[in-house]
């Protein structure tokens, strides 16, 4: 287990059975999904799994069918999304602006800021499977450590969006 606080390990089993106590069984089979690849999902890396448990809500695979919405511009969620397969497209004011693929995250910084969504994101194939989750920070003093990790992963995926962004406004 990674480093956590001065708290002892007993209060942390305890926090931590409780929320396994909570989970229905959906969540429950969604997170031992994600446990068994954590470790390929970028903002996951160098997480304690029973961390994860704790700092992750709301926790469901989602399948989308063609042209369905995933998410609407200017509507207001904490969710963040993980392509595990098929394509989606990018829409800024009813314009395309862009393609995710399997592997790609979006929706990190409404999540973050808790603001509206900057984009429409429009299934682009027959069928997208996706993970979608929400970041408990309820319980801060228990999974800081994880937390800290998570946010840092974010802001790397977010650090590399706008790298992407600068480069094609650079080439125009």
């Amino acid at each position: 287990m990674s480093e956590m606080s001065n708290y002892l390990v007993d209060d942390i089993e305890k926090f931590l059975q409780i929320n396994r106590d909570s989970e229905n069984e959906e969540q429950s089979a969604s997170l031992r999904k994600l446990l068994s690849v954590q470790d390929k999902i970028s903002i996951f890396k160098n997480i304690d799994p029973d961390e994860l448990k704790a700092i992750l809500y709301n926790l469901k695979f989602v399948k989308f069918k063609f042209k369905d919405y995933v998410v609407e511009q200017k509507d207001i969620s904490e969710e963040i999304f993980f392509i595990i397969d098929g394509e989606c497209q990018v829409f800024h004011n009813k314009k395309k602006v862009g393609k995710l693929r399997a592997g790609d995250i979006f929706g990190e910084a409404g999540a973050i800021f808790k603001s509206q969504r900057n984009a429409s994101v429009v299934c682009a194939s027959e069928q997208a499977t996706l993970l979608s989750f929400c970041i408990d920070e309820n319980n801060v003093e228990f999974c800081a450590p994880a937390l800290a990790i998570l946010y840092k992963n974010l802001a790397s995926e977010i650090n590399t969006k706008l790298e992407e962004i600068n480069l094609e406004f650079v080439k125009k």
